[in-house]
């Protein structure tokens, strides 16, 4: 039976089932996840184990403390990652002229407020007469504070290649055969909220593998991470203590840890800088050690931070001309492993210095920026001699400026930022955010990065990883043509002028998304989605014995149809198929399908509850893989690549076992067809399915 035929039966079954169930999350829930899959899609191509806390944590605060629009500022407003500017400044002004609003649905008389988009915020905004507390006081603070206390344990139950036996002699000759360490995984954290005006808290974690209170890691963890941070404190804007995040701009400067960018969404592309920040992730490197402070004089704010940390680093002696030898890092690990002699060797062989400021004016219509930042390291940064690297950060210090804008002009949103490295290079972006019709909104964007461009902790919207030689043209769309209907998506062009990573020459590429959403009540939603990405790399190796390479299209296409519908208020399902094509070059096409239906069951007078996944995959190759979303326990976000044949579940519960105190278990099983293991390398299950569990317990105080 031919792959199209063949699932194109269980599609059209599928579908018998589509017709009656669905899945209808809270908004709040639905939000998180599409936001996941929004930045797993474009990063999950090179990395599946991202932590993705941080990036989603003023989420869910904003779910336990709402902003009240009645006193909201402007840039409380802005924060609502949501929510465009020139809603937010519409929404001050109406509060303004016409005073206090009496309930959510009155935000249908602000512009830009439409119904889907007062849905979207409604988790996160409330409307109360109630002033907000104007002092802040450590008596009103312990008293209205909470504390919470999370612990999680996770293991792969089948025996892996890194924890099998092994001869003494063999593991001597090879001490990296073989994980020092134990499977289980072991992640902790404390932390204080007071509202939105201050957090503390200590995270820790081991990862599967590394020591535990022995050897190595006699401390315990792998990794600690603390954190004292306060905010909105009279003139202190934010103070920050030991681990926490700094944000400037449009990201071309200076922007530490994950971030939004294209999406389905397609209109909401620009930055939203928030300044200093906390840190409550474990990710080992996307992060700040110091300290750092705003603050605030009028409409004007004044940061100053400073950064000092121990980073993992490959590093190797050379020769200089006295014939003395001096040691330098070819490159700097970011997986934060260190479970193997290899990977402990490279622990901590690096210290980075940061340091830097920021200078802002923040008005409802024009806010402008300034930002300079320096970084200095204990070793020289030595890169390979490939010619792609020819324009690479070399040496211990370098450095960036920049300047960003944001103005509001009716309904048109001009924003940008200019930067200049230490070496002269050059990097702009500008974009234009604009409603031409209460039912159309459109977001154009150009970029340019010269391929001389340095900047160690730049993360704006671009499509190289790296953020230098590129230049990208983008138009993204949200169309709302009829009551329920929408279709949004966009277009985005991008060109590398030098050469990059396998790719032996300038190169070019685009991508594009479309998504038609059909959303006529708060039960149902469906959407069919098309995403289209071609890149250009070096031809494969059919073409290894030519002299020269060429350079080759790499296309894939993914095609996908999902659907949430509430069956009852305590039983809600989700459904999704979705089909890939992968086209390298002049090679076959390779094709993969996944379809999955999920059970989630919430009653509202018991205290367990779940969600459950049934997912059938076939993929003919890893190229063609598929990433789904999967729900995890609290403050774990799952979004694996699918691919080869098999059957993947998964069961996760939650218990509230008394006020305050939650369980949750979730156990996975993953069950190829075609394959006689699971993994490769130390990873490596040598059967063909695999199983994995997590218990996580919380208490709140």
């Amino acid at each position: 039976m031919s792959f199209r035929l063949k699932h194109g039966l269980f599609f059209l079954l599928l579908l018998g089932g589509l017709a009656s169930y669905g899945q209808d999350q809270t908004e709040q829930e639905q939000i998180i996840q599409r936001r996941i899959e929004t930045i797993a899609e474009q990063l999950g191509e090179g990395d599946e184990g991202l932590d993705y806390n941080t990036l989603l944590d003023e989420l869910l605060i904003f779910s336990e403390n709402p902003i009240n629009l009645n006193n909201a500022s402007f840039e409380d407003l802005a924060a609502l990652p949501m929510l465009d500017e020139i809603a937010a400044a519409n929404l001050v002004s109406h509060v303004e002229k016409h005073g206090k609003l009496l309930n959510l649905y009155e935000l249908q008389a602000v512009d830009g407020f439409s119904l889907s988009l007062i849905r979207q915020l409604q988790p996160f905004i409330k409307v109360s007469d109630n002033p907000e507390a104007l002092t802040f006081s450590f008596k009103e603070m312990m008293k209205e504070g909470e504390h919470e206390i999370v612990f999680r344990y996770q293991q792969v139950l089948n025996q892996q290649e890194g924890y099998s036996p092994i001869e003494d002699s063999v593991l001597a000759e090879s001490p990296n055969r073989r994980y020092l360490g134990s499977p289980q995984k072991y992640w902790a954290r404390y932390r204080f909220r007071y509202s939105n005006k201050v957090s503390w808290g200590l995270t820790m974690e081991k990862d599967a593998g590394e020591e535990f209170f022995k050897g190595s890691m006699k401390q315990g963890f792998d990794f600690y991470s603390g954190h004292l941070f306060v905010q909105n404190l009279g003139v202190v804007k934010s103070a920050a203590l030991g681990d926490f995040q700094a944000q400037f701009g449009q990201g071309l400067v200076f922007w530490s840890g994950l971030a939004f960018g294209k999406s389905s969404d397609g209109v909401s592309i620009k930055r939203n800088a928030q300044g200093l920040r906390p840190y409550t992730s474990v990710d080992e490197n996307r992060f700040l050690r110091g300290g750092g402070a705003t603050l605030q004089f009028g409409k004007f704010q004044v940061t100053a931070f400073g950064s000092y940390k121990l980073l993992d680093g490959n590093v190797s002696a050379i020769t200089d001309t006295l014939t003395e030898q001096e040691e330098t890092v070819s490159s700097i690990f970011s997986s934060g492993f260190h479970r193997t002699p290899g990977e402990l060797e490279d622990r901590q062989s690096l210290t980075e210095a940061v340091y830097g400021g920021n200078v802002s004016y923040k008005g409802r219509r024009l806010s402008l920026g300034i930002t300079a930042v320096g970084y200095q390291f204990s070793k020289p940064i030595q890169r390979s001699d490939d010619l792609s690297n020819i324009f690479e950060f070399s040496g211990k210090q370098n450095s960036n400026y920049g300047l960003d804008y944001s103005y509001i002009f009716r309904n048109f949103h001009f924003f940008g930022e200019f930067a200049l490295s230490q070496n002269l290079g050059f990097a702009t972006t500008h974009g234009l955010y604009m409603t031409v019709d209460p039912r159309v909104t459109l977001t154009v964007m150009v970029r340019h990065l010269q391929p001389k461009y340095q900047a160690l902790y730049a993360n704006a919207v671009t499509e190289n990883s790296r953020m230098n030689n590129e230049t990208g043209y983008y138009l993204g769309f949200n169309i709302n043509p009829f009551k329920g209907w929408y279709l949004n998506g966009f277009f985005d062009i991008f060109q590398f002028p030098w050469l990059r990573y396998q790719v032996n020459g300038p190169s070019f590429g685009y991508e594009a998304i479309g998504q038609l959403i059909y959303r006529p009540s708060k039960t149902l939603e469906v959407y069919f989605r098309f995403r289209q990405k071609n890149k250009q790399l070096n031809q494969s190796s059919a073409y290894s014995e030519a002299p020269i390479r060429g350079i080759e299209n790499e296309l894939r296409s993914y095609y996908r149809l999902n659907i949430q519908y509430s069956l009852t208020k305590e039983v809600k399902l989700r459904s999704r198929v979705e089909y890939s094509r992968y086209k390298r070059g002049e090679q076959d096409v390779e094709q993969g399908f996944m379809m999955y239906q999920d059970v989630i069951y919430s009653p509202l007078n018991f205290p367990l509850s779940f969600s459950a996944r049934l997912a059938y995959f076939d993929t003919e190759t890893y190229n063609a893989r598929i990433y789904a979303y999967e729900n995890d326990v609290l403050y774990a976000y799952s979004f694996p690549a699918y691919y080869y044949r098999g059957i993947k579940t998964y069961l996760t519960l939650r218990y509230n076992i008394y006020k305050g105190i939650d369980a949750w278990f979730r156990v996975g099983n993953i069950f190829y067809s075609n394959r006689d293991h699971v993994g490769s390398g130390l990873e490596e299950t040598p059967k063909n399915h695999r199983t994995d569990i997590k218990v996580q317990l919380r208490f709140k105080f």
